[in-house]
């Protein structure tokens, strides 16, 4: 990613999200306003996507439009169930365009919320919200990295993330852009967390154990994204990647640490 500019990736999926507030997806998986007032409906991006989409099989357009809003819903649903347990810190990593903190519903006020993402990315984001007339709200911080070049911990430590305490975590759309050293360290801090933390997470699978069609489709996006500057650097068999996280090192208490990852391709994996 350039250092200078934001994600465009990130659009990408606040698209996607505006997309499902029309009312022919009512009623709709993941009710989401404010990404319609984040993105330019008459911008080039939002109608290079929109093309993209119509030019799809109906079958893969609609399953990759759920991918979008499947994996927010099912992280927000999780991160509510996590709540009544007592969990009151939730770390978004990888933000990007996320809408949750500026929607939140009223039993999310005790919550603090940590936006983490590149800081050109944050830089974006402020103007957009600004443009859109959206408050950022008092229990939301932006905490700024770069998760190739510095430490989350101390980041998190500094914005004031009491790393004693549960943390509901979420990282979508995210681990595919990330070396898998980088991924790895992301990983193995969210598991030495406190007990009771959670972390809900997407991923691209390899090619092994995709369809023709979705091995195409992979291809297809790879291609987009690295020719923007966004490459895909890690994809992962599901059985790997659940080998990988069996063995990631945690402190005792978090034997029974709560895992769920979504294919990006494929249906929901829990």
């Amino acid at each position: 990613m350039d250092e200078e500019r934001p994600s465009v990736t990130a659009e990408g999926a606040a698209v996607m999200r505006a997309l499902h507030q029309v009312p022919r997806h009512d009623p709709r998986i993941l009710d989401d306003p404010i990404s319609l007032r984040l993105v330019d409906p008459l911008g080039d991006f939002y109608k290079s996507r929109f093309d993209l989409l119509e030019r799809l099989p109906t079958l893969t357009r609609l399953r990759l439009e759920a991918t979008f809003v499947m994996r927010s819903r099912y992280a927000e649903d999780c991160l509510a169930e996590a709540f009544d347990e007592g969990v009151r810190q939730y770390v978004l990593l990888g933000a990007g365009l996320d809408t949750f903190a500026y929607r939140q519903p009223s039993w999310s006020k005790s919550l603090r919320i940590f936006e983490v993402d590149h800081p050109a990315t944050h830089h974006w984001k402020r103007r957009r919200l600004t443009k859109a007339s959206v408050s950022i709200p008092d229990n939301t911080v932006f905490v700024a990295v770069d998760f190739e070049k510095i430490s989350i911990a101390p980041a998190l430590s500094q914005a004031g993330l009491d790393l004693k305490e549960a943390t509901f975590f979420s990282l979508l759309g995210v681990s595919q852009y990330l070396t898998e050293a980088a991924l790895d360290k992301t990983l193995r801090f969210i598991c030495s967390g406190a007990s009771k933390s959670e972390v809900v997470f997407s991923f691209v699978a390899s090619d092994a154990v995709l369809s023709p069609d979705d091995v195409a489709l992979a291809k297809a996006f790879a291609t987009q994204f690295a020719a923007i500057g966004e490459p895909w650097l890690s994809r992962f068999d599901p059985e790997q990647l659940l080998t990988k996280l069996t063995k990631v090192e945690r402190p005792p208490a978090q034997n029974g640490s709560n895992f769920a990852f979504i294919d990006h391709l494929t249906p929901v994996r829990p």
